[in-house]
C-alpha cells in the first residue's frame, strides 16, 4: 500500500522520470526531435534568425546596435559624495569656509569633491560681486544727491542671494549626492577657482 491517494480519473499519471526529460521517450522540453538544432535557430549552431550574434562587437566595448546598452556612470564612492554634499550643505549653514576647507583637503584627491567644493565657492563668490558691483553703482550717487532712493536698487542683489542661492546650493547638494556633475548658470557663478 502507499500513502498518496489514488489519482483522480481525469488527470493524467505522475510522471516519475528526470526533471526537464519529456515522458515516453520524447526529447527534453526546447529540443527538437532527431537531433535538430533547438526550436528557432538556424542550422550550424548560427544565432535564431533575424538576430545578430551575440555579445559586444568586436571593434570596441559598446555599439548601440548590440542591445545592451550604454556603458554605467562612472560611481563615486559614499565617501565622496558625502563630501560634495557638506560643501554646498555647509555654504548654506555656516558660509563660504566649509567649502574652502574641504577644497583644500579633497582638492588632489577626489575630482568630484574638488569641482563641488569649487562651485560652492564660486557661487558664494559670484553673488558677493554681485552685491558689491550694485554697492558700487548706488552708495555714490545716494552720497552725492542726499536721496536714499538709489538705495532701492540694492534689494536685486539681496533678492538674488535670498532666491538664486538657496536653489542652487539645494540643488547642487541634491545632484552631487546622486554622484552626478552638475554646472550652475555662468551668471550666478562664473568659474574662477577650479
Amino acid at each position: 500500500m502507499t500513502d498518496h491517494p489514488p489519482p483522480h480519473p481525469d488527470q493524467p499519471p505522475p510522471y516519475s522520470g528526470p526533471y526537464g526529460q519529456g515522458p515516453y521517450g520524447q526529447p527534453p522540453y526546447g529540443h527538437a526531435p532527431g537531433g535538430q538544432p533547438p526550436y528557432g535557430h538556424a542550422p550550424g549552431g548560427q544565432p535564431p534568425y533575424g538576430q545578430p550574434p551575440y555579445g559586444p562587437p568586436p571593434g570596441g566595448p559598446y555599439d548601440p546596435r548590440w542591445g545592451y546598452g550604454p556603458p554605467p556612470p562612472q560611481n563615486h564612492p559614499g565617501e565622496e559624495t558625502t563630501w560634495a554634499v557638506f560643501a554646498y550643505v555647509g555654504n548654506l549653514l555656516i558660509g563660504f569656509l566649509p567649502a574652502l576647507i574641504i577644497y583644500f583637503v579633497k582638492k588632489n584627491t577626489s575630482p568630484f569633491t574638488r569641482f563641488h567644493a569649487a562651485q560652492s565657492m564660486n557661487h558664494t563668490l559670484t553673488l558677493l560681486i554681485h552685491l558689491l558691483v550694485v554697492v558700487a553703482v548706488c552708495v555714490p550717487p545716494a552720497i552725492i544727491f542726499d536721496t536714499p532712493a538709489f538705495l532701492i536698487l540694492l534689494l536685486l542683489p539681496y533678492l538674488e542671494l535670498l532666491i538664486a542661492g538657496w536653489v542652487f546650493l539645494i540643488l547642487g547638494a541634491v545632484k552631487s549626492g546622486k554622484g552626478q556633475y552638475y554646472r550652475f548658470p555662468t551668471f550666478f557663478c562664473f568659474r574662477m577657482i577650479r
